[in-house]
């Protein structure tokens, strides 16, 4: 029995299946079995799949179209395995990503979820380490508090995230209402509840920008997590707070760009600006033109290979 499950969820990634798949059938560690949900692609991506599948440990679920959350859930429900490794279908991994997963469910027996650092790929094909809030320059560590160490961009993504199947008859699995940040509500729910092991060495490439990603979208017709929800049942935890305050921060900027009025207010009544800095303070007052241009400008400065943030 493989001891690891690779879960990829796909929709109309006809450019970029087969790297990503490559990716896995190229790792040192090879214990492991692949579930492809194809959740009712209308492109060639399942064909391109069936072509250089290897039927031994690949198997491919097709089910008509229901959401990133819904073919997560099938993934999960189906793996054989005690590990289920998610990876997006136009994401790539290093030979030792799941090699790493492996380091830290032996070396971090009490850890129940894992994740390894990861690099932003560009399509000019530069590479881009996101910044983040971890410390510790140790290779292999418990994060402590995951919530504080996402006050900066996102140590993790989905695609170098790992968990003990069992955690989800506690938690539950990938929330199928919300259509926006469905990686963000399970990620809360299960550090919450359980130790995060993290190597703090990137064996993953997250695409930047492919197809159907929140980029190329209309974010006010999706739906976001109820973050309120958990602040509500966790009154006293302050960098919960903070994390979800960052939240309704992003998601007032993008309500405010795309003109979403009345989200905007819903969202903008939830944020405390005593927890924001003085850049994010500035720029949730500013105009919908200013916060336009600097998006533009931050993407020339991003192809270049240089970050400007609000942190």
């Amino acid at each position: 029995m493989p001891r690891i499950t690779v879960v990829i969820p796909l929709y109309n990634k006809q450019n970029y299946i087969c790297d990503t798949l490559k990716s896995v059938y190229a790792q040192t560690y090879t214990n492991y079995e692949i579930l492809i949900i194809n959740d009712g692609s209308t492109d060639l991506s399942a064909h391109y799949v069936e072509k250089i599948v290897d039927k031994r440990n690949t198997r491919i679920i097709h089910q008509s179209n229901h959401g990133l959350s819904n073919a997560r859930n099938t993934g999960i429900k189906f793996a054989n395995s005690e590990i289920i490794c998610l990876l997006d279908a136009d994401d790539l991994w290093l030979p030792t990503h799941l090699a790493q997963i492996i380091e830290l469910v032996t070396d971090f027996p009490a850890a129940k979820i894992y994740a390894t650092a990861y690099l932003e790929f560009y399509k000019n094909g530069k590479s881009l380490k996101p910044k983040t809030n971890i410390r510790s320059t140790l290779s292999k560590i418990i994060v402590q508090d995951f919530f504080e160490s996402s006050l900066y961009q996102p140590f993790i993504t989905p695609s170098s995230f790992a968990f003990k199947k069992e955690i989800i008859d506690q938690i539950g699995g990938f929330d199928t209402q919300i259509t926006y940040a469905e990686d963000t509500d399970f990620f809360i729910r299960a550090n919450l509840n359980f130790q995060l092991a993290y190597f703090n060495k990137p064996s993953c490439y997250y695409r930047s920008e492919s197809e159907n990603q929140i980029t190329r979208s209309t974010l006010s017709s999706k739906i976001a997590p109820e973050f309120l929800k958990y602040r509500l049942e966790n009154p006293n935890h302050q960098s919960l707070r903070r994390y979800i305050n960052l939240q309704y921060y992003y998601l007032s900027n993008y309500y405010k760009i795309e003109a979403a009025h009345s989200k905007y207010k819903e969202v903008y009544k939830n944020i405390d600006l005593e927890l924001l800095n003085y850049k994010q303070r500035f720029l949730i007052k500013a105009p919908k033109w200013l916060l336009q241009s600097l998006r533009f400008v931050k993407q020339i400065l991003l192809d270049k290979g240089k970050r400007i943030t609000t942190f």
